[in-house]
């Protein structure tokens, strides 16, 4: 009896989700395998034995195959979710720099972010704030560079906004708008210039 074995490759999944495909050039759906050679009998995998190379990204469309730093590209569902994201965590910093439980900033914090068409409301809100200040200036930084420096600076006029509703900016206040300004990859000018028009517009 000729017994026939060897070694194959054999592909398994270990995640799924939306991706930018290179080649599609949009969001297509993915998964996330890990190649592992196993030793065959009569060409039927039958012993696992080493992991083959590092995980791959492979596209459900056009089957092309990237490394996992393909996903670190952002989805165009996630670029046009990027401006709200963005305001969300800049009210939240702001906010939570001065005084969190005046009523009109509170109110006007929800309703900008609502109106950037995000579902939002205090319950978030709160749950916003309770978030780690430095964990959010890190998304905050990493996202970014997405927008155009116009949209930017609106995000950053809407929270130093929010921050005189209860009155003059304090040290704190200007502080955290400063450091959320640098977050949103803005100059020390535009910063300085966002801030002194949105004085204004408060009368403040």
């Amino acid at each position: 009896m000729l017994i026939i074995f060897g070694f194959r490759v054999v592909y398994f999944t270990l995640g799924q989700g939306v991706f930018h495909c290179p080649d599609c050039g949009g969001d297509r759906d993915f998964r996330r395998r890990q190649g592992r050679n196993f030793f065959t009998l009569f060409f039927i995998p039958v012993l696992p034995l080493n992991k083959t190379g590092p995980e791959i990204v492979e596209c459900g469309t056009c089957r092309g195959r990237w490394t996992t730093a393909v996903l670190a590209v952002p989805t165009g569902a996630q670029l046009a979710a990027m401006p709200g994201m963005l305001l969300r965590m800049a009210v939240v910093q702001v906010l939570r720099s001065g005084d969190s439980a005046h009523p009109a900033a509170r109110a006007r914090a929800v309703e900008v972010v609502r109106q950037a068409g995000i579902e939002y409301d205090d319950a978030a809100l709160d749950a916003d704030l309770g978030r780690s200040f430095d964990d959010t200036r890190v998304e905050m930084a990493r996202s970014a560079d997405t927008l155009a420096p116009e949209a930017r600076e609106n995000i950053l006029r809407a929270a130093a906004e929010i921050a005189l509703l209860d009155g003059p900016l304090t040290f704190s206040e200007e502080e955290t708008l400063n450091a959320v300004g640098a977050d949103l990859a803005l100059t020390r000018v535009q910063v300085t210039g966002v801030l002194s028009l949105a004085r204004e517009s408060s009368g403040r």
